[in-house]
């Protein structure tokens, strides 16, 4: 007798766990709301499982004591989904973002020339990451002249690839600037700057401190000011980046321009600097090595 009852209590569990319920549903990918086809719709915790159509469209039994369907697709954010009531359901995955950094570690050298006012130079440029979830230190100084009363000199140290998400992260800059020209103007400056980078397009603010002295007008200004700019990363086939900025101080501008270019290991660019009656045009070439 108590083996019946045993027996039979197996069987009636069994009926109680047999029994299912029919989901249909389509699958999207968020960002451009089309159906992903292939992707894989797991019951949780079993192995079984179907795929989209391509279509997007899946169908699927799943037994009553169990409630949650995984999603997954290659480049895209696997996706747990408790069922309820709703037997046809729609599916949105984000895309997963894996950000690869290449300018990590990298070693550079370029000649720096001056096209107006100081025709010979050099630049030396070093970035390296102390630790995986630290930020990427950037560092450099660029020397030019004209071999007699010119010297134009400009250092920075930065901190990039901050509060990184798929399509934000963010600078911090810092730079310093020492300009000595024609015996008339000489400069010292200090900046320090943020620029927020959403996808392509960067959005560059900060403050500035300068001690400019020209001396056939008198001259000697001592001022603190914002520094506003824009920039953006124009991908394949050009590989190429732009940005403007400007500091605004008081009785005086400066200004920077710098298109950037890389061909394979090889990099170029076009800097312009003014303020006040000095302008300089530097054209840049180099390459940048990985370590």
């Amino acid at each position: 007798m108590k083996k019946a009852l045993f027996l039979l209590l197996l069987i009636t569990n069994g009926i109680i766990f047999c029994q299912t319920k029919d989901y249909t549903g389509t699958v999207k990918s968020k960002s451009e709301n089309l159906p992903l086809p292939g992707v894989n719709v797991i019951i949780k915790g079993t192995k079984i499982g179907t795929q989209t159509d391509i279509d997007g469209n899946f169908k699927i039994s799943v037994p009553d004591s169990l409630e949650i369907l995984s999603f997954s697709f290659l480049g895209m954010i696997t996706l747990d989904y408790k069922l309820n009531d709703e037997k046809n359901i729609e599916i949105l995955l984000k895309d997963d973002c894996n950000i690869d950094w290449f300018d990590i570690n990298h070693v550079g050298f370029y000649l720096n020339s001056g096209l107006i006012n100081n025709p010979v130079g050099g630049l030396f440029h070093f970035s390296f990451k102390p630790h995986y979830d630290w930020p990427n230190i950037k560092t450099g100084i660029s020397y030019q002249t004209n071999l007699k009363e010119n010297v134009f000199i400009n250092a920075y140290l930065n901190l990039h690839h901050l509060f990184v998400s798929c399509n934000f992260n963010a600078d911090i800059n810092s730079s310093y600037r020492s300009l000595d020209y024609d015996n008339n103007i000489d400069l010292s400056a200090y900046s320090v700057e943020t620029s927020l980078n959403f996808n392509n397009f960067s959005a560059i603010v900060g403050v500035s401190t300068i001690n400019f002295n020209k001396t056939s007008t008198n001259e000697n200004i001592n001022s603190i000011g914002p520094t506003i700019g824009v920039g953006t990363w124009i991908g394949q086939p050009f590989l190429m980046s732009v940005s403007a900025k400007t500091t605004i101080y008081k009785n005086l501008n400066e200004y920077h321009v710098e298109v950037k270019k890389q061909y394979k290991g090889v990099y170029g660019f076009l800097k312009y600097y003014k303020v006040n009656d000095f302008n300089e045009l530097s054209l840049g070439i180099g390459i940048e090595l990985s370590y």
